[in-house]
């Protein structure tokens, strides 16, 4: 293969890439609100109602409880889509929490941890603890 070639190549791709973000923009999905987060999760899982939701304060993830059968689901902004996981015990493996910061540590070769900054330490504490119960 020739170098030229190859740095022609890459050279048309990133001017391919600068092209669309010129026009088109570059702009990273947020979490609006928790109303948002439920409709997205009663959508996309057969039954979902939601019984308690938080969101990160960046609006780049949320905790959603199940008020159905009490699974916690995390919900998190990936590109412009979101990804959403069961918090169970197969795939969380360690919660934390450091003041209003929860911190989880998951089975997931996507996903490996997640840190939501939730604004207020009771709030953290009571994530803490339901997930915690969850993995025992």
């Amino acid at each position: 293969m020739n170098l030229e070639y190859l740095l022609f190549s890459l050279a048309g791709v990133a001017l391919l890439v600068a092209l669309n973000v010129m026009l088109f923009g570059f702009k990273a999905a947020k979490i609006a609100t928790a109303q948002s987060v439920e409709a997205y999760l009663a959508q996309t899982l057969p039954a979902f109602r939601g019984r308690s939701i938080s969101l990160d304060a960046g609006h780049r993830a949320a905790l959603a409880e199940n008020d159905v059968d009490g699974a916690v689901h995390l919900v998190t902004v990936c590109g412009d889509a979101f990804v959403t996981r069961k918090l169970c015990k197969p795939l969380l493996r360690a919660v934390a929490c450091d003041g209003d910061c929860l911190s989880l540590r998951l089975a997931d070769l996507t996903l490996p941890a997640a840190r939501l900054v939730l604004g207020d330490a009771g709030t953290a504490t009571l994530w803490q603890q339901k997930l915690s119960e969850a993995i025992r």
